[in-house]
């Protein structure tokens, strides 16, 4: 078998883990035969083994979080028999279901319009309803603004990070996502936004339907069509528009992280946030390497890390560390 078959990958992920069933555990078996094939496991043992201590930080982490939502909800002051919190209740249960680890709070802006915001921790995503039927996907590290109602012109949020949007279609009411670097504007359609502050590049791809971007005051600056992404770069008014597949930009809300000739640099962005870890390159020259594939949530982050030494020319060093984020350092072999 060779050693970058998904199914090798998944046996070996499998015993480590005590999941396997007992014919799958006699087609190891019968691949352990190979030489190669048990040296490979043996990398595998050894970093399932370094990370044991990490699993059990990630169990303390996440309640922590949850004791910081309950902190938040505790301290705010709601007003009895408001059918607007009640509302508010209903959408936070179902955002803490669908693994929504939040600061959720209730601010006014003096027109009888209050709004909720969360915050999607590192390691963590979200997904919930808006009260207009609006389908929300929320990436690690994203901040959301909502309101409880919309205007009669307009329906308006507010986001920082990743999102991807399913918006509930009214021709007559525009649904605008702003981000503090653009506006996104549409009537009823599927769109992926990535607007991390901290980095130099806010795109749109579009799935279905239309989207116009805006600047800051509602300007437009482009539209896009299905199968289309637009990159605008901070210093720059213009977009940049190209075609692009829809896997690469909305797989994350399948629990995939999928890229094709990326930077290392950039996949390291992209796991610092699944994983709520740290990562560091020993030598800067790693960060331009180009790496093609496909990281699956639902699998321990030690197996990511055994596939990728595999595939490229480096190794990690993962460290726990109690009172911070675990470090994990990118190295050349």
């Amino acid at each position: 078998m060779e050693k970058n078959d998904n199914k090798y990958w998944d046996l070996i992920s499998g015993k480590l883990h005590g999941e396997l069933d007992p014919d799958e555990n006699t087609l190891l078996e019968l691949e352990l035969e190979d030489p190669q094939n048990r040296r490979l496991y043996a990398k595998g043992d050894q970093i399932y083994q370094g990370l044991k201590d990490a699993k059990q930080l990630h169990e303390s982490d996440k309640t922590s979080s949850w004791n910081d939502i309950e902190n938040a909800v505790v301290k705010k002051r709601f007003l009895p028999s408001s059918a607007a919190m009640l509302k508010y209740a209903a959408i936070l249960v179902l955002a803490f279901v669908s693994g929504l680890y939040a600061h959720s709070l209730l601010t006014g802006d003096g027109n009888d319009v209050q709004y909720a915001e969360m915050e999607v921790m590192y390691g963590q995503t979200g997904h919930l309803f808006l009260f207009d039927g609006t389908e929300v996907w929320l990436n690690s590290g994203t901040k959301f603004k909502y309101p409880n109602k919309f205007n009669q012109n307009e329906r308006n949020v507010f986001m920082e990070g990743e999102a991807y949007f399913k918006v509930a279609p009214n021709k007559h009411l525009p649904f605008k996502v702003k981000t503090g670097k653009l506006e996104v504007e549409v009537l009823g359609t599927s769109f992926n936004l990535s607007a991390y502050p901290s980095e130099p590049t806010q795109s749109v791809f579009l799935d279905e339907g239309k989207v116009q971007i805006n600047d800051l005051v509602g300007h437009k600056i482009g539209d896009i069509i299905p199968g289309q992404i637009a990159v605008k770069t901070d210093g720059n008014s213009s977009i940049q528009v190209q075609n692009a597949d829809s896997y690469f930009y909305t797989s994350w809300k399948d629990g995939k992280i999928t890229f094709s000739s990326e930077k290392l640099s950039d996949i390291a962005k992209k796991m610092e946030r699944w994983y709520n870890v740290e990562i560091r390159f020993s030598q800067e020259s790693l960060k331009d390497y180009n790496f093609s594939g496909t990281i699956l949530r639902a699998k321990p982050i030690d197996q990511t890390i055994m596939a990728m030494e595999q595939l490229a020319p480096i190794r990690f060093q993962y460290q726990v560390r109690p009172n911070e984020k675990n470090l994990i350092t990118i190295m050349s072999k």
